[in-house]
């Protein structure tokens, strides 16, 4: 018997039907990688901004409400969030925050005013030592160093004055701190505690409205993207600029502007505090005053070869 062997046609025939499975199969398993890949990065873009904003909405829940500002680190301008047109470029995040821990004491941040005399503010349900405790744990400070007194005003919006002088109001990047009050002395009184006030600057309170509702702050905030900030001017221990992308959102704490102080990453003032890496991949992040809150935006953003990733979400802040 003759064994017949395979023509060249027939190889070539069976080389090609190989080959065009073999692409098949290829492309099928490329598609599957990509679908899986998107999925994956889509599922983890709306965990992690849904996270993000549920953490800055409670930051910005204890904030000074006439305190946030949109600051331009490139001229070192600022406006109050409230009067920022769409068309200006504001693109740093900054307030003002409340320590927030004493909610745990039930601290009540008002005073008797029929108690109080000038410079005595008498504040009731005060826990002095408990403070001293928070700020000692947080920034390594204390009430008469780390922290100030600013009074509310009608409705949580502050005294009209500091409307008509805003830029004085709180001591953003080396302007006056003239509605900021720093607490000189302090007296435990049972459960009540006498605050010895004076203007930032240590000279007597005069000719300035206070209220019976204030804020005990502690610390600035400032949200920014890197590629928003001059590199040059990094003065922040925290994190190495040349490992950070452009896309990476920071968040900055611990300084003090009622002192002269700007976060670490700006040179308009004495830079002090630190510095966390609170997201990556943003594409977009924008604040915008509604009312008397505050609307939350931020898309985050990838791009591998040919495959785009994009979520977008949004939350207010009360």
């Amino acid at each position: 018997m003759v064994k017949k062997a395979f023509t060249l046609m027939e190889v070539i025939f069976v080389l090609v039907a190989v080959s065009i499975i073999l692409v098949g199969g290829f492309k099928i398993i490329e598609k599957i990688y990509k679908r899986n890949y998107m999925v994956k990065k889509t599922s983890e873009f709306e965990f992690t901004s849904q996270a993000f904003l549920d953490q800055l909405s409670n930051m910005l829940y204890n904030r000074v409400p006439l305190s946030v500002i949109g600051y331009n680190p490139s001229n070192h301008s600022f406006k109050y969030i409230g009067d920022i047109n769409s068309d200006e470029n504001y693109p740093v995040l900054e307030w003002i925050g409340e320590i927030s821990e004493i909610e745990d004491l039930n601290f009540s941040s008002f005073a008797d005013l029929a108690r109080s005399n000038n410079p005595i503010l008498y504040a009731m349900d005060f826990n002095s030592s408990y403070i001293e405790n928070i700020l000692k744990y947080k920034y390594d400070t204390n009430l008469t160093k780390g922290s100030a007194i600013v009074f509310a005003g009608a409705f949580d919006e502050g005294d009209e004055a500091i409307r008509n002088d805003y830029n004085n109001s709180f001591g953003w990047h080396g302007n006056r701190a003239d509605y900021v009050f720093r607490i000189s002395d302090y007296n435990q009184n049972n459960k009540d505690c006498e605050l010895n006030l004076t203007n930032y600057d240590g000279s007597k309170i005069e000719n300035k409205k206070i209220y019976a509702k204030f804020y005990l702050v502690d610390s600035a905030y400032a949200l920014a993207l890197v590629k928003d900030l001059n590199k040059s001017n990094w003065n922040c221990s925290d994190l190495d600029v040349n490992k950070l992308k452009d896309n990476d959102l920071l968040l900055f704490y611990n300084y003090r502007p009622w002192k002269g102080e700007t976060f670490c990453a700006d040179d308009n003032g004495t830079s002090e505090g630190n510095v966390s890496l609170i997201l990556e991949d943003v594409k977009a992040f924008s604040v915008r005053k509604v009312n008397t809150h505050l609307e939350l935006k931020v898309q985050l953003s990838v791009q591998r070869d040919d495959i785009n990733v994009s979520v977008s979400k949004q939350k207010v802040a009360f």
